[in-house]
């Protein structure tokens, strides 16, 4: 009874992983997460194959005094099948994406920032969780204030300004910014006031004013500089009293 009940538990875990794993390759605005391009994700094939792999094991430990020699042959093959396709998968679906990727492979870019809103600098909510991260593998911080862009890159889109808001919960436009902190989500657009006069929203990269800034691609580099630095500037003052030069150093 006892050794059935495992099996029944083990198998019972299997199909409770499809439902954990089965929101994880929803599509979103930035393609952020590449999941969706195959029929499972790469968690996916590692998660089903080490649980697959885990209850292959179980049955040996279990019932392999009660196995004849073919079933202990077909159980161990199994087993080998299983790590196989794991690892085959992995190394294909890797290869597929760095091909068919912009960049060809991998990039780790940075570029700082700071946000300003009615003359008050604004920090990102603290990262929770042992990840550290402030949005998503491919794009976050680490409140330090600087973007970091890891990982494969299949469009210029997905390294944008306004992927990294999307990333962390917020939202970026030409006219206004959305972001969480950790009083709450904080947004501000133009024709809201600072100091009780209408206030305009400014971007700046490396001290010059950009437009558009939602679709500013960040420099390809790792180091800052000659990586960007980015100024979000909320404010009723005119362009010409704003100090476009952010103030952090790494």
């Amino acid at each position: 009874m006892g050794k059935r009940f495992l099996l029944f538990l083990a198998i019972f875990l299997v199909l409770s992983f499809n439902n954990v794993f089965s929101h994880e390759g929803e599509e979103d605005e930035f393609m952020l997460d590449h999941s969706g391009l195959y029929p499972i994700s790469q968690l996916q094939a590692a998660g089903y194959g080490s649980l697959i792999f885990g209850i292959l094991i179980l049955i040996i430990i279990m019932f392999h005094k009660k196995m004849n020699e073919a079933a202990k042959k077909i159980v161990y093959f199994l087993v080998i099948l299983a790590a196989a396709f794991v690892t085959i998968y992995l190394i294909l679906t890797t290869l597929h994406l760095n091909i068919i990727s912009e960049t060809k492979g991998p990039v780790h870019w940075h570029a700082d920032f700071e946000i300003w809103v009615c003359d008050k600098e604004i920090e990102l909510t603290e990262p929770k969780g042992l990840s550290n991260k402030q949005g998503v593998d491919l794009m976050h911080a680490h409140n330090d204030n600087r973007i970091h862009v890891e990982g494969v890159i299949l469009n210029n889109r997905q390294a944008t300004l306004g992927a990294f808001f999307y990333a962390i919960g917020g939202s970026l436009s030409s006219d206004g910014i959305k972001m969480p902190t950790d009083e709450g989500l904080i947004a501000v657009h133009e024709g809201d006031k600072c100091n009780e006069k209408p206030a305009y929203f400014y971007v700046f990269v490396n001290g010059n004013l950009i437009e558009n800034s939602p679709f500013y691609v960040i420099a390809p580099y790792e180091k800052v500089p000659p990586g960007d630095r980015i100024k979000f500037v909320f404010t009723e003052k005119p362009v010409e009293e704003i100090d476009p030069n952010i103030k952090t150093t790494k």
